[in-house]
């Protein structure tokens, strides 16, 4: 099944992309095999924080430079996610220190019931490290397409200062933005179904307490933090960008 549906992408990719629908099959496997070596390298002990800022930086660099070329514009786009990346990063670290959501949840407990917990490796850190994972997706796609649009805005109006350059990204950030946090808010939400049908007689307290359900709120706010942070650094490191470049 995996392979019928794998092909239907490539099929789909080719016809609407053509060389670049080709190189984005490519590249999307390509970060599934890094997110493979992510968790095998976390088997083997090796730190989950470290190894998920490296994998970050790693998908950034093959998802802007290797599907758009090495330009103004992705190199301000990888600027901005780096900085978004810092942040993000900084304020995970923070909440997964003193939260204590990370691990499993007690509805997952049946599931790993025959699985070992002598464990080499903290789940904290696997915790934060994930979340910096799950983020980079949504702040490479924002950052790039507020970076793209600036490019073009300013190949067509060479007049524009950056002032003003940065004006236009602030409002195509604007444009973006309800569509960027409805799609993140739905992505997360619908694992939330099976959570209420789970819990449906609990209170509203239980609810706003229990790890699993604190866990998604968490990813979705961390999504839709980087996904905004990223629009005024962005629009900031391009505007700069281009006009420097053009002088």
């Amino acid at each position: 099944m995996v392979l019928i549906l794998s092909s239907i992408l490539f099929l789909l990719l080719v016809l609407t992309g053509k060389t670049r629908g080709v190189k984005t099959f490519g590249l999307f496997y390509l970060s599934i095999f890094l997110i493979i070596v992510y968790i095998f390298m976390m088997s083997l002990g090796f730190n989950a924080i470290i190894h998920a800022v490296i994998i970050c930086v790693l998908v950034t660099l093959v998802t802007l430079f290797g599907l758009n070329g090495v330009n103004v514009k992705t190199k301000s786009a990888f600027k901005a996610v780096m900085v978004v990346l810092l942040f993000i990063f900084l304020l995970t670290f923070f909440i997964g220190m003193n939260a204590n959501i990370q691990g499993f949840s007690a509805e997952s407990l049946e599931n790993i019931g025959g699985y070992s917990f002598d464990l080499n490796y903290s789940m904290r850190d696997v915790f934060i490290g994930m979340y910096l994972v799950c983020i980079i997706g949504t702040v490479i796609d924002t950052s790039i397409s507020i970076s793209s649009a600036l490019n073009e805005v300013y190949e067509n109006n060479k007049h524009l200062d950056k002032h003003e350059l940065y004006e236009s990204g602030m409002n195509i950030g604007k444009d973006i933005l309800a569509t960027t946090v409805n799609t993140l808010y739905f992505a997360v939400s619908s694992g939330f179904i099976g959570f209420f049908m789970w819990h449906y007689n609990a209170s509203f307290g239980y609810i706003l307490n229990y790890k699993s359900f604190v866990q998604e709120i968490f990813k979705l706010l961390i999504c839709i933090i980087g996904s905004i942070l990223v629009i005024p650094i962005t629009s900031y490191i391009t505007s700069r960008a281009l006009v420097k470049d053009n002088k």
